[in-house]
């Protein structure tokens, strides 16, 4: 990875699931329905002219129990340590806890912006090393990995067992934005709401694919209703991350077995392509999304 600008990183876990499994498939699935192509014709940039990537591969889960809070976190350690950034393919969402234990390492203190249906804050505090795909942002701010006061959660929507069950988040001063907001205010609103919040920290971004409505995202564990288009989650980004500090993405979720057609697998790609043109942007010194379109730029 030394060189890359990025780096693209398979770590297919699924273990920890509560619910379907098959997001071990997950880093394959995506991989298969990638292309070559460069030019990101929303934002206007050509990611080639500006930035140079590598694929990784998977990281080894044959001894997966092993590997969560062993060699993930070292071997994505080794990885932050020679300045690229990571784009991690899922997975379970579990696996972003041991990543922000190497990001932790490196850089301190994060901040997260967290695109999901679910709040993943669930466990307990006197079982704290409990983990599994709903637990992660409860062990990461437990554990010092990122500052929740500067990260946001977006797009909240899961089913909840009570009212509490956004209460620790929110006692730990982690924001969300619920998906019913998002609706009614619109994506430009939200994407100011959180680049107020993480401001001109180090960012780490979290993508959860059950984000996306299930009618365009369907090959994915625990799908819900109500979340938004495919052309409403590209755009949130744009308008969201470019210009940000970010320092690694992951997306995670993503379970080819339930998928129709590769839809879900498609989209992901884009979306993966849509972290590249944040990296390119970030050195092509473009700081904000002007929805200029492709004659501007390439």
């Amino acid at each position: 990875t030394s060189g890359a600008d990025y780096t693209i990183i398979g770590i297919p876990f699924d273990i920890r699931t509560t619910y379907r499994p098959g997001t071990r498939f997950g880093p394959d699935g995506i991989l298969r329905a990638f292309s070559t192509d460069s030019v990101n014709e929303a934002v206007g940039i050509d990611t080639s002219k500006y930035v140079k990537g590598v694929d990784y591969g998977n990281l080894d889960m044959w001894n997966a129990e092993k590997a969560y809070l062993g060699s993930i976190p070292q071997e994505m350690k080794a990885i932050l340590e020679t300045g690229t950034i990571p784009i991690v393919l899922g997975g379970d969402h579990s696996i972003t806890f041991p990543e922000l234990l190497a990001y932790k390492d490196v850089y301190g203190p994060v901040s997260i912006i967290h695109f999901d249906s679910h709040t993943d804050t669930w466990g307990s505090d006197t079982d704290k090393e409990h983990h599994d795909h709903s637990t992660p942002f409860r062990r990461a701010i437990e554990y010092d990995c990122i500052d929740p006061k500067t990260s946001i959660q977006v797009g909240m929507r899961g089913g909840l067992f009570e009212e509490s069950d956004f209460g620790f988040a929110n006692n730990a001063g982690l924001e969300h934005i619920y998906a019913v907001d998002i609706h009614h205010m619109g994506i430009e609103k939200t994407a100011e709401l959180i680049r107020e919040k993480v401001g001109n920290n180090k960012v780490m971004v979290t993508f959860d694919i059950d984000f996306v409505d299930p009618a365009f995202a369907p090959g994915t564990g625990t799908p819900v209703s109500c979340g938004f288009t495919s052309r409403q989650a590209l755009e949130l980004i744009r308008h969201s991350l470019i210009g940000l500090d970010i320092v690694g993405f992951d997306l995670v979720e993503v379970a080819p077995n339930y998928d129709a057609g590769g839809i879900t697998s498609i989209l992901a790609c884009r979306i993966v392509k849509e972290f590249i043109t944040c990296v390119a942007c970030k050195k092509a010194g473009i700081k904000e999304y002007a929805k200029k379109g492709m004659i501007e730029n390439v």
